[in-house]
């Protein structure tokens, strides 16, 4: 069975390096970037496997996780989401930001991209204040294309992705998430069947960088979980 590990919007799959070593080596694990995957490399990952596989996406990591999952229902024997959701604005009764700030977020990025993304990642770090972070997400940035950022943009915004209940699902949220409302998570709880969900106190956005074990003990639980099924 494989895991497949999906990075976040505006990051790379770095975010997830700390989580890897508390891992169980019962799977194959891939990195899946998410300039790839909303460009179907991970549909295509997926088909091509003969086997089922588990994905684990963060914050926007996690929206393509459900799109992933409502695509491709057989082939999924688990989800986990990290500080993520179904959409990234409000829509149809599903919570999520202010349906003005995608467009306040493209102008603050053309405008100045680096100022823009300092600020986007001390929010996502938040309430942690770790500046040794903000810089190494800030140079890893540099890699991501202005144009791969609008694409990535458009796709939080415009997908809602399904859910699929009878998958087995784990949510992690951090309480002070200042990015995606923890709200996102209760929903895609209150409904899915085979979810359970943990919240973190005193964490905000990037959990899998300032909460890495943690991170990595739910993760495995669900790996567990999903194997035994």
């Amino acid at each position: 069975m494989i895991l497949y590990l999906v990075s976040g919007w505006a990051a790379t799959g770095a975010v997830w390096k700390p989580v890897l070593k508390n891992l169980t080596d019962k799977l194959d694990i891939e990195p899946v970037d998410w300039r790839e995957a909303i460009n179907g490399e991970l549909d295509r990952r997926i088909a091509e496997n003969t086997e089922r596989c588990i994905v684990a996406g963060w914050s926007m990591g996690g929206q393509i996780a459900l799109r992933a999952a409502e695509l491709n229902p057989g082939k999924i024997a688990g989800l986990f989401l990290a500080s993520s959701m179904c959409c990234l604005v409000e829509r149809g009764g599903k919570p999520g930001v202010s349906r003005d700030v995608p467009e306040k977020i493209k102008v603050m990025l053309e405008r100045n991209r680096k100022v823009y993304l300092r600020a986007f990642f001390a929010e996502c770090l938040c309430p942690a204040k770790d500046t040794c972070v903000i810089a190494d997400l800030l140079e890893e940035s540099d890699s991501i294309t202005m144009e791969s950022l609008m694409s990535g943009l458009e796709y939080m915004t415009h997908t809602d992705a399904g859910l699929t209940p009878d998958i087995p699902l784990m949510m992690v949220h951090g309480r002070d998430d200042r990015v995606i409302p923890p709200e996102c998570s209760e929903y895609i709880m209150r409904n899915t069947s085979l979810s359970r969900g943990a919240y973190i106190e005193n964490a905000g956005h990037l959990l899998p960088l300032i909460k890495p074990e943690i991170v990595g003990d739910l993760l495995n639980e669900l790996i567990e979980y999903s194997i035994a099924l």
